[in-house]
């Protein structure tokens, strides 16, 4: 149950930002990993608006020229 509620809230949370950050199109197994990469990107690329892509295997941030 716990398991699904997560799930339930990483969705969510990806829904929430998918306005803001692209995540790649394919068919995701991990969503947590997803999840995790967001949040991870946010805080190291400095924001949403810097944020260039999310994938289960990382991020990509805008470059700052």
């Amino acid at each position: 149950m716990k398991k699904a509620l997560f799930i339930g809230g990483s969705a969510i949370t990806l829904l929430a930002l998918a306005g803001c950050i692209h995540v790649s199109d394919g068919d995701y197994s991990d969503l947590d990993e997803i999840a995790t990469n967001t949040e991870t990107a946010l805080r190291v690329c400095g924001g949403e608006g810097y944020v260039k892509e999310v994938t289960e295997d990382g991020y990509t941030c805008h470059s700052r020229d």
